[in-house]
C-alpha cells in the first residue's frame, strides 16, 4: 500500500518532490490553473530535469492528475499534493 504526505497549496505557491497525484480543489463550477514538470524527481533537487511540461492547465474543481510530478507551480485556485513518502 503507497503511503503519502498531503501537502494543500494555494496562491502561487510552488511544489517539488515525488509528486503521485494531484487533486483541483473548490466548488463545483470552479476551476483552477496550474504549471506542472512531468518527471521522477531527482536527488538533490537541482538536477531534475521535466521529461514534460504544462505551462497554466486549467483543471476542473475535483479532477485529479496522475504523476510522476516532480514540480508543480500553482497558477489560481487551490490544490492538494499526494507527495510519495521516500
Amino acid at each position: 500500500m503507497a503511503e503519502f504526505r498531503i501537502v494543500s497549496s494555494s496562491g502561487t505557491q510552488e511544489v517539488t518532490g515525488s509528486i503521485a497525484k494531484i487533486l483541483s480543489l473548490g466548488a463545483d463550477d470552479a476551476e483552477s490553473s496550474i504549471t506542472l514538470e512531468f518527471g521522477n524527481m531527482t536527488f538533490p533537487e537541482s538536477s531534475f530535469t521535466p521529461t514534460t511540461v504544462i505551462n497554466a492547465i486549467t483543471v476542473p474543481a475535483g479532477s485529479y492528475i496522475d504523476g510522476p510530478i516532480g514540480r508543480a507551480k500553482v497558477q489560481t485556485g487551490a490544490f492538494l499534493f499526494y507527495l510519495n513518502i521516500q
